[in-house]
Parts: C-alpha cells; structure tokens; sequence
C-alpha cells in the first residue's frame, strides 16, 4: 500500500537530512515511525525554507512545500483583502504536485488546522483526516473571561508583536471558516473522543467516523512509573502554549488562591508560554502565584518532571485529546484536568483523573490540596491500554486498507 501523509509538522526530515532534532508534535513522528514497514510512505509538510528539497531517508519519501505566505513579507500580503484565499489557491497545486508523483493509494491528512484537506475535492483517490484540535471551537472560545482581542493585541509589547497577534488572529478566523469547507468536504474521518466525533458528525452528516488512538513519544512508554513526590512541598507541572484558552491564566489564579491559604507548592509550567499579558489580565504575577515558566523542553525532561511532581494539571479553557495529558496518564502521574471539550473521555473522573469546571480556579485549587495519589495505578493501565502501539497500528492499517480503491 502506498500511503502519502499531509502535515504540518516535518516529522523526522530535518533529524534525518540535517541531523537537527523537533520537540513540538511528536506523535505524528511516532505514528509515521509505527507503520514505515506497512507499505511505501510519502510524507508532505510546509517547509519555511526554499532550500529544503525531496528525500528518500529512513524508508520515507519526503516531500517539502516551501510556502512563500509564511515568510514576512508574505505575511504581510495575507492581510490584504482576500490574501488567505490566495495562499490557498497557490498551495492546492503544490499538493496535486506531489500526489501525482507519489501516486498514492490513500491520503492521510494530519488535522485540520492548515489546507492540506482542500485536496478532498480535487483528487478520487481516498482521502482520510486525522482529527487533531478544531480551530472553530477555539476560535470561538479563544478568550477567556476579561479578556478581547483588542486587549490581547494592544497588550503584545510593542509594534511588532501586536501586528504578530493581528496576523495570528486574521489566520485563525480564516482557518476556521477552511475548516468548516474541509470538514463538510472529506468523507472519512479519524477521531478518538466523544467530542470529536460530535463535532465532525454535525459539520458532515455523511461522514464515515473511525475511531483510532494516539502513539504518544517514546520518552513516555519507556519512563519509569511514577512514583508519590518524597520532596517537601507538592509540585505540580502543565505543559501548555501561549493561546490564552489554554488558561495561563487559571494557573495564575489557582496559584495566588492556594498562596493565600497557605499551602506550599512549586508549580512548573512547560512550553511556549508568555505570561505578561495573563498576569496584566488577573492582576497576579508567576512570581506571587508559585509558577516557574520553565519554556519549551525536550520529551526526556519533561518525562522526568512528570515521573517526580505530585500531580499533573491540564487547565484548558477548550480542548481535544490533549497529548500531555495522556502523556502523565501513562507513566502514572495524578491527573487534574478541565471538563470540557474531548477531555472527559480520557478521564474517568475519580478513577483515572480529576476534572474540574472550566475556569474554576478555586475548584482547581481545592482539588490541587487532595491526595491523589490512588489514581496513578487505574489511569496507568487504562493509558497503556489505550496507547497500544500494536493496537494503533492494527487498527490504523485496517481502516485505511478499506479505504483503497479496487
């Protein structure tokens, strides 16, 4: 069988042609890795650069799309009346491109986010999408309460940063009527919680759903178990990024609440995360909340940090299946996570997690002071299960062997 791959994400092609690595979306790597000895596999992916060409490493064909709307100047061009419109019609031909040379049995495309999907409607040849997040509901519920985007752009510090949080929210309003025409466009789907499959039920009454689960990174299946902190005071840890639905700030809040009661705690948060405007909009600085914002680190480092905190705290405002919380679910560390979007189906609250009201900074700190510890061993298990390798790949090869046309 031969599979072509869309994504945004280069996978390994710059570890392999360059010798550099990628900490960002690791899954779409591990899952490429999984099923390389299932057939002949191409993988497309937006290069930043016109330099990057095809390769042929490690038993994947690599086929870069340098997209001239990403550089600044192109950015800049973008913002000009029908500017998104155009750098998709640009890019749909690149993709056709690469479709006829690879000549693929079946299309995979990773999320939703970006216009690979747009491909739906231009080829016969069986394409399936890989739900990741949904850009509608984020978009939607981008903000959180005393928040705007006027605030949120005026508040960047300085010229260049706000026009950067213009352009990003000028994107993200186009991404999301895209994915609306994508989602209504494509036939076949792969979701894994019950949100998801709601979601593209509604956008697409004739869709064909599958259910199939994450390959999560390597540093996670091999980490040791986690074991209850023996240091003096809890530490938690959250892996999050800078959009504010992320809920940087009921981090900030859950943070001073539990300060003022007292409780001692060190709380480090992972990724990229710029808390200026979250500690203007609550009035309270990471330094006063307890939080360390220890920035972007590579899977290994933030594996140890999983295995050694006393729980894990997920405070999305909205949300799919987020990896990280999937990730301290498999080595075992307690989980506290928000009610909202697929989340609950990852948590079965009281047995393999917490979860807690969306916003609810003093419900957070409640659950924060509890000994959880009891719910490391069931959400191991259940995690392990859900995160089969052997499984993913049975299931992944299955449903896209139905798909090929005879």
């Amino acid at each position: 069988m031969r599979i072509l791959f869309f994504s945004n994400n280069p996978a390994d092609y710059y570890n392999d042609t360059l010798g550099t690595g990628y900490h960002g979306v690791g899954w779409v790597t591990s899952l490429l890795a999984l099923v390389k000895d299932c057939g002949n596999i191409g993988f497309c992916f937006f290069s930043g650069s016109r330099d990057d060409t095809y390769a042929a490493v490690g038993g994947v064909e690599y086929f870069p799309v340098y997209n001239p709307y990403e550089c600044r100047r192109g950015r800049i061009k973008k913002l000009l009346p029908g500017g998104f419109s155009r750098e998709d019609r640009y890019l749909i031909p690149r993709f056709l491109e690469v479709i006829d040379r690879f000549c693929p049995d079946v299309i995979v495309v990773f999320g939703s986010e970006r216009s690979f999907g747009l491909v739906a409607t231009k080829t016969d040849i069986p394409v399936i999408l890989h739900i990741q997040g949904l850009i509608g509901p984020c978009y939607r519920g981008y903000f959180p309460p005393g928040a705007s985007m006027i605030k949120y752009i005026l508040d960047a510090g300085g010229f260049t940063k706000a026009l950067t949080r213009f352009y990003k929210m000028r994107n993200l309003r186009h991404a999301a009527k895209r994915e609306a025409a994508i989602l209504g466009s494509i036939r076949n789907f792969l979701c894994r919680t019950a949100w998801d499959k709601a979601m593209v039920a509604e956008a697409n009454p004739s869709a064909r759903i599958f259910h199939c689960d994450e390959v999560l990174r390597p540093q996670f299946y091999s980490a040791a178990p986690w074991k209850p902190s023996t240091t003096d005071k809890p530490v938690f840890v959250t892996t999050i990024s800078e959009p504010p639905y992320k809920g940087m700030d009921v981090i900030l809040r859950a943070g001073a609440i539990l300060s003022s009661k007292g409780f001692p705690f060190d709380w480090k948060v992972y990724g990229n995360v710029e808390p200026r405007f979250f500690e203007k909009l609550t009035g309270i600085t990471c330094r006063d909340a307890g939080i360390t914002i220890c920035g972007p680190a590579p899977a290994e480092e933030i594996a140890r940090a999983l295995c050694e905190c006393t729980a894990y705290i997920h405070p999305s405002y909205i949300d799919n299946s987020p990896n990280s919380v999937c990730e301290a679910q498999i080595i075992g560390a307690p989980v506290i996570a928000t009610r909202t979007g697929g989340i609950p189906s990852l948590i079965e609250e009281g047995a393999t997690g917490m979860l807690f009201p969306t916003g609810d900074a003093e419900a957070l700190a409640e659950l924060m002071r509890k000994d959880l510890s009891a719910l490391s061993a069931a959400e191991r298990e259940k995690a392990l299960i859900r995160h089969d390798k052997n499984n993913i790949k049975t299931t992944f090869i299955t449903y896209l062997n139905s798909l090929k046309r005879n």
